[in-house]
């Protein structure tokens, strides 16, 4: 049986016969059953601010150590924290019968120090984790933080672009996932930059409103990568007749891509880990040119999938698309991609909310408000719009869009409600 299955879909079978048009294509990656999940190579990167002391320190120790101790003799882990500086805790090693009980005590022994050096933080884990990585397991970091990220001096570093382009590239460059969670309200961590974090990472942005939800939200992650089959999976458009417009992802939640960097009419695309029993969907828009001639039908692209541990094993579909004149053809549509299209615009939708609170321009924000009521309405997300209705409430008594709204809104958002 093949690692990966593929699937696809285009939003409109039919494009007419003159002129651009634009399609959407889904591609659907789904792994192959009875696969057999990797080992982990985990690193967990601890903020231990001075931010942290008290119960937030002692529950994410605590988060920390219950995941410690789940892990099997074929996984191996790292702990470091970042304050002022950064320093690994436990030392990358296999999680041989003894080593929890070593990493526990180690963990446990942390206490609070000074600034919030996010950027020391990475480049030490990510040192720790480098020599381990391998084609047979799965390279995961969990980040927890309650603050935005510092220099030395304890300053708030602005130079945001820097640490969203280190999870890129160690991203790209080595296949290693970045998830982040942000403890306590947004106002403190900054919930979009930790979201940006993670979506350049390959991995998910997670909130813990209060130290008691830690080690549930810790869980949560763990569960998902420790679920992990294929690590390092590369897609690939090939034979593209048409213009790449815009790459999502939209299952198991959403992402939107770069703009896809074509050349002789194909692209890559590294898409990271995939994990048992849980299909992967991606969204590409593609605008097209009337076709040379008298055609029924023609080929749009070609796709193709592999993991890094097995790339002469491929998966590949040609996609078709055909051209008329005929008004019902025309008119068809493909009903799970239409949705999927509408909970990737309902995403974009949550950028440009962020975009108007951040300007303070409130005829903005209730405008985008209630376009992306509408969507989550249609879409049937009732908590979604339950705090679309908080925020409409609050622009009209005058008051201001909190960040942690903002940040729940983009959580709710993040979601994706598939077709049953």
């Amino acid at each position: 049986m093949p690692d990966l299955a593929l699937r696809t879909q285009l939003d409109k079978e039919f494009r007419p016969t003159r002129g651009e048009f634009l399609q959407t294509l889904l591609i659907e990656l789904s792994p192959g059953r009875g696969m057999r999940t990797l080992p982990l190579n985990l690193g967990i990167l601890l903020d231990n601010s001075g931010s942290m002391e008290g119960d937030k320190l002692e529950r994410a120790k605590r988060a920390c150590a219950l995941i410690l101790d789940q892990l099997s003799p074929e996984d191996r882990a790292t702990v470091a924290v970042f304050s002022s500086g950064a320093r690994v805790v436990v030392p990358s090693a296999p999680f041989a019968e003894g080593a929890s009980f070593r990493a526990r005590q180690s963990v446990m022994d942390v206490r609070v120090e000074g600034a919030t050096e996010l950027l020391a933080g990475l480049n030490t884990i990510y040192k720790e984790i480098e020599p381990f990585k391998t084609p047979g397991n799965t390279t995961f970091v969990i980040l927890l933080s309650d603050g935005q990220p510092t220099d030395s001096q304890g300053f708030v570093d602005r130079d945001l672009p820097k640490f969203i382009e280190r999870a890129k590239s160690e991203f790209e460059r080595g296949g290693v996932s970045l998830s982040t969670i942000g403890l306590g309200r947004a106002e403190d961590y900054d919930a979009t930059f930790l979201r940006d974090l993670a979506d350049k990472g390959s991995g998910k942005f997670l909130m813990a409103q209060t130290p008691e939800d830690l080690a549930a939200v810790f869980q949560d992650e763990f569960g998902r990568i420790s679920s992990t089959v294929l690590s390092d999976v590369t897609i690939e458009v090939s034979r593209l007749n048409g213009r790449a417009r815009r790459l999502w992802r939209v299952v198991p939640d959403k992402k939107i891509f770069d703009a896809p960097q074509v050349q002789n009419n194909s692209f890559r695309v590294p898409v990271g880990s995939v994990q048992n029993d849980q299909p992967q969907a991606y969204l590409l828009d593609v605008v097209t040119s009337a076709p040379d001639g008298a055609k029924s039908r023609d080929l749009l692209c070609q796709i193709a999938a592999w993991s890094s541990a097995n790339p002469n094993q491929r998966a590949e579909v040609n996609v078709l698309t055909g051209y008329s004149d005929n008004e019902v053809e025309l008119a068809q549509r493909n009903g799970e991609v239409v949705r999927l299209l509408e909970e990737a615009n309902d995403f974009k939708l949550q950028v440009d909310l962020e975009a108007a609170v951040k300007s303070g321009d409130k005829r903005k924000m209730t405008q985008v408000l209630e376009r992306k009521k509408k969507m989550t309405q249609r879409l049937g997300k009732t908590s979604a719009t339950k705090v679309l209705e908080e925020m409409e409430e609050t622009l009209v008594q005058g008051g201001e869009i909190s960040a942690n709204t903002l940040a729940v809104s983009s959580a709710e958002t993040k979601k994706t409600k598939r077709l049953a």
